[in-house]
């Protein structure tokens, strides 16, 4: 009985994963298009300026959504009747945080170089507001655990952004244009989550609101609120260094590589916004187990082929997409972020672990010992290598990170076992370095022939070592239009 829970579980968990996955690629796609375009339509400094705005926007936004989201998704998948006022409370807090903050930023980072135009960031910024709200809807939607509403209007934001964003650029408006497109493509996505929402039974009147809401949505968020700040920090603060010591033109070369790695993030988010409701609503220590490691295993069956494809193509990836301009100097950035990606997802799941155990404190303690040591390391290692440091601070800092909260693990008694969900994903990768290394071809021939190589390198590994990641996968093809 208990085997076939965790068998249900780790299904629904992984078919809303796949869900959220495939929006988040199509909106991947979508985002790296227009990134493609304005990398080789702009001059560097405005391209720099347009995402050192974008990276205060972001920072800004994850200090006014505090810690409300996660626990929306933790007391609103325990006890669902409470989610339609938890919902609506956290709309609330998050809108009253999030216009002063953003408001007081563009006045108070008018004029600061690496900004740029004013307009530019006026214009980001005002992009906050909507995407706070879209987030809150998805979060809903995982404490459902219904993803097709939510990620259809994911996938509508991104391609709106980006036809409004290649627009943009066609009409020859330069950065100001890039922002603006940006700004409406993300009101576009957030008035489609609002139709989404329609589907979630989350509606509540804001004036049957009470006091008792407001004071829920915010209870016991503090210290989740101050470790998502420092993780958004972690995460950023590279960029927002960068841009004061070496300006626009680094940040330039550093999104280049940086976009890369984002686009394959989507994986890590899209996991563990499945995982954690359904963590949140067992009490099985074997099941969060289970759960955290499958987790890890998906990650690495995408991070660690491109750590390889980093390693051994980066330069001719980044030649394809963004140019000759930013071949050479992008490349050495992309071979020290590409780590992150792995490392980021590890220190994600176990978070999560930790997140539903209640364990705040540790949480943060993680998170503050890896943004020290990324700040620390920042400031040591850009004026010396440049981009390049900051991305070797970046993916040291997430080493960090991930070792705290697999040491706090394992003093609570629920340490995920790591190498071994990684063994076939890792032999697969190597596999792929060999091949790539020996086969001398256009890239995108190489990149077609490694994929196929790793996946029959891994399906064989699989087979013989874990075959239970094979029996998820099979059964979530059989079982994809539930998910739908």
């Amino acid at each position: 009985m208990a085997e076939q829970v965790i068998s249900d579980t780790t299904q629904r968990a992984a078919r809303n994963a796949v869900v959220r996955a495939v929006a988040e690629v199509l909106g991947k796609v979508a985002t790296l298009a227009w990134t493609v375009a304005a990398a080789r339509m702009l001059p560097a400094d405005d391209f720099g300026a347009v995402f050192y705005a974008l990276t205060i926007m972001l920072v800004l936004t994850s200090l006014a959504a505090w810690g409300f989201d996660s626990g929306l998704t933790r007391r609103g998948s325990a006890v669902p009747e409470s989610l339609p006022r938890l919902f609506r409370a956290t709309q609330v807090w998050k809108s009253a945080l999030s216009v002063p903050l953003l408001v007081a930023a563009g006045l108070l980072l008018a004029g600061v170089p690496a900004v740029g135009s004013w307009t530019v960031l006026a214009l980001m910024l005002a992009a906050g507001l909507p995407e706070l709200w879209s987030q809150t809807i998805r979060t809903a939607a995982a404490c459902r655990q219904v993803s097709a509403g939510v990620s259809t209007a994911l996938v509508v934001q991104r391609v709106a952004t980006a036809a409004a964003v290649l627009a943009a650029l066609g009409a020859g408006t330069g950065a100001e244009g890039v922002a603006a497109g940006f700004l409406a493509g993300t009101v576009v996505g957030w008035l489609a989550h609002v139709l989404a929402a329609r589907r979630l039974d989350v509606r509540q009147p804001l004036r049957e609101l009470e006091r008792a809401d407001l004071a829920a949505a915010v209870r016991e968020t503090v210290l989740v609120g101050v470790s998502g700040l420092v993780l958004m920090l972690l995460f950023r603060v590279d960029v927002l260094i960068l841009g004061h010591l070496e300006g626009a033109g680094s940040v330039a070369v550093y999104t280049v590589a940086y976009r890369l790695l984002e686009t394959v993030l989507f994986v890590t988010y899209a996991i563990n916004a499945a995982v954690l409701p359904v963590l949140s609503a067992t009490r099985s220590r074997e099941t969060r187990l289970l759960g955290c490691e499958r987790a890890i295993a998906v990650g690495g069956f995408v991070y660690l082929p491109f750590v390889a494809v980093s390693l051994t193509e980066g330069r001719d990836v980044i030649d394809l997409l963004f140019g000759a301009t930013y071949a050479a100097s992008a490349a050495p950035v992309l071979a020290w972020l590409a780590p992150a990606a792995m490392l980021l997802a590890l220190a994600s799941f176990s978070d999560s672990l930790l997140h539903v155990l209640g364990r705040h404190r540790a949480l943060l303690a993680s998170s503050s010992a890896a943004l020290g040591v990324n700040v620390a390391l920042n400031l040591i290692l850009i004026p010396v290598l440049g981009a390049t440091g900051a991305a070797l601070a970046t993916t040291l800092s997430y080493l960090v990170q991930a070792v705290v909260v697999l040491g706090f693990l394992q003093r609570v008694g629920e340490r995920p076992r790591v190498l071994s969900p990684l063994l076939s994903s890792g032999a697969a990768s190597v596999v792929l370095v060999a091949l790539l290394v020996l086969l001398h071809l256009p890239v995108l021939v190489e990149l077609v022939a490694g994929a196929v190589v790793y996946l029959g390198a891994w399906l064989l590994l699989v087979r013989r070592f874990a075959p239970e990641q094979q029996q998820v996968l099979v059964g979530l093809v059989r079982r994809r239009g539930v998910a739908a």
